[in-house]
């Protein structure tokens, strides 16, 4: 965020790079959104959301993703930004 208050388009790109990535390791590695979001005790709906960034995606929800991926943050991360 800047002094304003406002997300800069750095941070929003690196954001939306971020869920590209979620969908990119789930795919690789067979998961579907409905067993993420089954994971997550989410419906289907609510985690398509979080998927196309309708719904933000807090740090704890990423860890559980990342964790159920079997992905470790420091690899998840080493390609973003």
């Amino acid at each position: 965020m800047n002094r304003e208050g406002k997300v800069n388009s750095n941070t929003k790109s690196n954001y939306f790079k971020v869920l590209e990535k979620i969908i990119a390791s789930r795919i690789a590695n067979g998961v579907t959104q409905i067993n993420m979001a089954n994971h997550l005790n989410l419906s289907e709906g609510g985690y398509f959301k979080v998927e196309k960034g309708k719904t933000k995606l807090d740090l704890e929800r990423l860890l559980e993703i990342l964790e159920f991926l079997k992905i470790s943050p420091e690899e998840f991360f080493k390609d973003i930004a």
